[in-house]
């Protein structure tokens, strides 16, 4: 039996996340900043954002009030409670001196190491692929997805953002970027990142005894990240132009942290096209105001980085490794303690299922 005050941490654990804004790290005027961008070679973003005040400080205060017993879970629950006061900090902060600061404290940056096997990836030609699939065969390939595994309470929805595809498990909510097009090998793509993982992972977490399964044990993104690219892999769906693109995130972040825009754009276009180049530097760059200053929003290099760190996992533990990431949104460190904590359910999704390829052939992903 879960401990009162357990629970009531994790309740409020659950508010706290459904009330910060993620989705306000996109800035509002990237279309005409592009516009601008180009006309000018010596003109840098400027971005604009809008406001969304959290309202969790009612919240931490309340939390902090808890006292919760010494034991695997409530120790993990109070490092939750950390990353979430970090993360506030850094949304609060967007458009701020310190927003680097607080994202470096949440993601870290990438390693000298990455960089280099980064730069190494980049080397290889890309592949060349017609773009011939709409935004809305994608959406609709995902909402029979989502029907077929009975996920009634998921909604896919098109977004104007800078990522193809994104997952928000607060609001369960699956987006995909609106007025686009894409490459036929990124139906199969997307429904194993976004669904076989993401989704996945976050509906067998809602079944677990404990919430935090289900918002993210402490520092589960790399792992997160790393499993979704694993997947692609394991599911023959891993493009050398997907690898390419998250090693031009590694670049760009590493290079973000000591430069402005315009560099970081001209060193992605010796690898990518205006278009690709514009887009990856956005993101790394997202979260500035000026973005002729260093900075950066560091989370991109968590894909590449959590791919290598997940396939020498997969490597060492096989199918039994696999399935024990698929308990809930845990990361590699947190594996040894699921034979600690008692209660949990063995997940029913994982991508590679004989179900799921069934459904990926269906859907001619």
């Amino acid at each position: 039996m879960i401990e009162k005050n357990t629970s009531l941490f994790e309740n409020l654990l659950a508010l706290i996340d459904k009330k910060l804004p993620f989705l306000g790290m996109n800035p509002l005027n990237t279309d005409s900043e592009k516009n601008r961008f180009f006309k000018n070679p010596e003109n840098n973003p400027v971005f604009r954002y809008s406001k969304h005040p959290s309202g969790v400080e009612k919240l931490f205060r309340k939390i902090e009030d808890i006292e919760l017993k010494e034991n695997v879970i409530n120790r993990l629950l109070l490092q939750k409670l950390e990353k979430f006061k970090k993360t506030n900090a850094m949304i609060q902060s967007i458009g701020g001196d310190e927003f680097t600061f607080f994202s470096k404290e949440i993601f870290g940056e990438p390693s000298n190491e990455l960089v280099k096997k980064a730069y190494q990836i980049l080397e290889h030609e890309p592949l060349k692929e017609e773009e011939n699939i709409t935004s809305k065969q994608v959406f609709d390939v995902m909402k029979k997805v989502v029907g077929d595994f009975q996920l009634t309470d998921w909604i896919v929805g098109l977004k104007k953002m800078p990522a193809n595809a994104a997952v928000l498990v607060s609001k369960k909510r699956i987006f995909v970027r609106k007025n686009s097009v894409f490459p036929q090998s990124f139906l199969k793509r997307v429904v194993v990142h976004e669904i076989g993982t993401h989704v996945f992972r976050a509906t067998n977490g809602e079944k677990q005894p404990y919430n935090i399964f289900r918002t993210g044990l402490p520092d589960y993104l790399m792992t997160e990240e790393g499993l979704a690219v694993n997947a692609e892999e394991l599911n023959k769906c891993l493009k050398i132009n997907t690898l390419r693109t998250y090693a031009g995130r590694v670049i760009a972040v590493h290079l973000s942290l000591q430069t402005g825009f315009r560099q970081v754009f001209e060193e992605l276009r010796k690898y990518f096209d205006e278009y690709r180049a514009w887009g990856i530097a956005v993101r790394a760059k997202r979260g500035l105001i000026d973005t002729s200053k260093p900075g950066a929003y560091t989370k991109d290099y968590l894909y590449l980085h959590g791919y290598y760190e997940v396939k020498n996992f997969l490597e060492e533990q096989g199918s039994k490794g696999l399935r024990t990431l698929y308990y809930g949104r845990i990361g590699l460190e947190h594996a040894p303690l699921i034979k600690e904590i008692e209660g949990l359910i063995k997940p029913e999704l994982v991508p590679v299922s004989k179900k799921f390829r069934e459904v990926l052939k269906e859907v001619g992903a």
